[in-house]
């Protein structure tokens, strides 16, 4: 990655077309964008939640950067190099035995957990022609738990900020938090993933900037002159999950291709593919009473629909998409016709002011903080508040989802889990 010097606009063309300078004026600002580097916040357009591989693949080129080694190692045609795996490599061999010996309990739990979703992530990855080892990302980032939220409040199993989920088409605000959502998640990362090897051109970056935050990793890279990988890890700059983030990839990776060589059970990938058939809903709907009209189990309706944190149907939007299996869609919308709206449940915006703490806004309003956390996603409130911010307190307690916690890879944790808490820009 370089950082360059700004572009003059050239005045010398003021006869064009209105659309002419336009086109002119919207591509100068790209490119000042891309030479920029240091200091800029690459605010990329990210609502590419399609599968429009084209457009993600115009993004990436768009946005690289570096000495070309991106158009060197691959990208042509849609594929991409794979990523070096080093099971020699010394840092790797310290994860490995991380990994396989003192915390075997935990990685066997996460390898058991990946069996379910491989097969989605598998397919996922072939569709987008990306290395097939990033499949096992997932199991270091949330130890394959779909409802893992970190400290930093990354969410999901691919543990995504909310600015970056939304910024790649993924829907999170008070009443939908798509990150919880397995197939539209890993859809999002892996958008996300090729556009961080388009920026730096190299997997061993891109994967670092992944848990760091390519803004984060731009300014290290830039402070450092350099564009290398070995260059950034006797970095100050970086933290140290960041800078042991590859080399453990790499050591769960190894150990998830073979299992059997470390003494764990072979993966045996769940072929559980979901058919559902989607519903649009107008209005507020309980899942309780939608689950008992088609005859599951409140629970089973959530597995189809796990985005929902309130345990309802979203009122403030368009038609929302309910899944349910297949074969029941006219029976809902049978039982709809008989069946009145939900009255919104009640909350108020509480507005923090000096002093605030959240345990007193807790003991005040008589919630939880794992509530507070599934209504307020864009609030870490594992940090001191901010006076002025606005908190989101149900008056009449939601329905609740239970989201898992995870304390991240940070060597000082009490918790053992080889787990990510990335903060993502």
């Amino acid at each position: 990655m370089r950082c360059g010097k700004h572009l003059d606009v050239n005045t010398r063309k003021r006869k064009l077309s209105l659309w002419t300078i336009i086109f002119k004026l919207t591509l100068l600002g790209m490119i000042l964008g891309t030479i920029a580097g240091c200091g800029s916040s690459l605010n990329l357009v990210r609502k590419d939640n399609l599968n429009s591989s084209s457009l993600t693949g115009a993004i990436a080129k768009a946005f690289t950067f570096g000495s070309g080694k991106s158009s060197a190692n691959g990208n042509k045609l849609g594929t991409y190099p794979p990523i070096p795996i080093e099971p020699n490599e010394p840092r790797v061999r310290k994860f490995l035995r991380e990994y396989g010996y003192e915390h075997r309990n935990t990685t066997r739990s996460y390898l058991a957990q990946a069996q379910k979703y491989l097969p989605m992530v598998n397919q996922q990855i072939r569709e987008h022609h990306l290395p097939q080892e990033l499949a096992y990302l997932f199991l270091l980032e949330s130890g394959a738990n779909p409802d893992a939220r970190s400290r930093a409040n990354a969410l999901g199993m691919w543990q995504f900020m909310p600015a970056t989920a939304r910024s790649y088409g993924l829907r999170v605000d008070s009443y939908v938090d798509e990150r919880l959502d397995p197939v539209k998640s890993t859809n999002a990362a892996l958008l996300y993933l090729k556009d961080l090897y388009g920026m730096f051109g190299s997997w061993r970056l891109a994967l670092s900037a992944y848990n760091s935050g390519e803004n984060k990793l731009n300014r290290v890279l830039c402070k450092a002159d350099t564009d290398e990988y070995e260059d950034i890890c006797s970095s100050r700059m970086l933290k140290r999950e960041t800078k042991e983030f590859l080399p453990r990839f790499q050591a769960l990776a190894i150990i998830a291709k073979n299992p059997e060589k470390y003494g764990f059970p072979r993966i045996i990938s769940k072929k559980s593919e979901q058919k559902f058939e989607l519903v649009p809903l107008q209005g507020s709907y309980s899942l309780d009473k939608l689950a008992r009209i088609v005859g599951i189990s409140y629970a089973d309706l959530l597995e189809y629909n796990p985005a929902l944190v309130r345990g309802l149907t979203p009122s403030d939007r368009s038609p929302y998409s309910l899944r349910v299996p297949p074969g029941k869609k006219d029976v809902l919308l049978a039982g709809l016709k008989n069946m009145p709206e939900e009255t919104p449940k009640r909350q108020i915006t509480h507005i923090v002011q000096r002093g605030d703490t959240l345990k007193g806004i807790i003991r005040r309003y008589g919630v939880s903080k794992d509530m507070l956390a599934q209504l307020n996603p864009d609030v870490n409130f594992s940090r001191r508040l901010k006076k002025g911010a606005k908190i989101t307190v149900p008056k009449i307690p939601v329905k609740k989802k239970i989201v898992s916690k995870t304390n991240g890879i940070h060597p000082k944790s009490k918790r053992k889990p080889p787990v990510s808490s990335a903060k993502k820009s």
